[in-house]
């Protein structure tokens, strides 16, 4: 929460994910940056700090009560901490044991995408990032899918969300490309195209074996990719599409691994300022909280 108007937006998401999942805790975190407030003006006015940060506490405590129903809101605690945002919401996160965090984000706000992408690389739980101004849609899910692990995860989610909810369509999108030196072949640049496809809706029956999805309304879309960036591919057709929200998934890493998911997810968090986007990560699977206090 930081009392912007994309507070009312994530609420409006939030009372029906926690009504349907039958959510037993809620917790609303603000995060004031570090006050910095010389020693001398601290003396004379002690109490300023406190007086700000139970102010802001207020602030979020009226909202909540204005915008959830009351079963909600009796389960509901607010903290006001000081200091970075990543770095209170990660520790926050594992002492408190959250399964989910749901952040709103400014659809027009330079940079919007940074704290997205560090809690996406180091939180222990999934990250469901929700865009200001939208009012919740949820009857397609959309899962691009280049059947990896990752991919795997993702879907699982989507269809664990599907069957929650009436009437919910989820679209898996793979990208394909046309690898260079296709010519070698002997085929054109669209026959080497319908060689890629045939060889993705293979791989696609096969990632399919293994994931339970009886009775789930799903439908596959092959998408070539010309331009060498699958991101934008998978962004207009989320445009063209609008679904309720597109499921990435991100592995758990150990403390010593890279600090990256994956560039096509970092990209995505980064450039998709419209749609809602569910993050999802085994919980638990995080790369350590000490390298993320590192980075920052």
């Amino acid at each position: 929460m930081d009392t912007s108007d994309a507070d009312r937006t994530l609420l409006k998401y939030l009372d029906i994910i926690a009504t349907t999942n039958d959510t037993k805790e809620i917790h609303f975190l603000n995060s004031i940056s570090q006050m910095n407030i010389p020693d001398d003006v601290l003396k004379e006015f002690p109490e300023i700090k406190e007086k700000a940060l139970l102010e802001r506490k207020s602030k979020i405590e009226t909202l909540v009560k204005l915008s959830l129903p009351e079963p909600l809101a009796e389960i509901s605690t607010i903290h006001v901490k000081e200091g970075a945002p990543s770095k209170a919401i990660l520790r926050f996160v594992e002492k408190n044991d959250i399964d989910l965090i749901m952040m709103g984000r400014h659809k027009n706000f330079v940079g919007g995408g940074i704290l997205s992408n560090r809690l996406a690389r180091r939180a222990e739980c999934s990250l469901f990032i929700i865009p200001e101004g939208l009012d919740p849609e949820i009857k397609l899910l959309h899962v691009p899918c280049d059947f990896s692990p990752h991919s795997k995860i993702a879907m699982e989610e989507a269809i664990r969300v599907a069957r929650k909810y009436d009437d919910i369509k989820i679209i898996c999108q793979n990208v394909y490309t046309v690898p260079g030196g296709y010519h070698y072949s002997g085929k054109t640049y669209e026959e080497f195209a319908e060689v890629m496809q045939q060889n993705a809706e293979k791989e696609y029956k096969k990632f399919m074996r293994d994931i339970d999805h009886e009775g789930v309304n799903l439908e596959v879309v092959y998408s070539l990719d010309t331009n060498d960036n699958p991101v934008t591919d998978i962004i207009d057709f989320a445009h063209e599409n609008n679904p309720g929200a597109i499921f990435i998934g991100v592995k758990g890493r150990t403390a010593t691994a890279s600090l990256f998911i994956g560039s096509r997810a970092e990209q995505l968090i980064q450039y998709n300022n419209d749609i809602p986007m569910m993050v999802v990560r085994p919980k638990g699977k995080n790369a350590g909280i000490i390298d993320l206090i590192k980075e920052i």
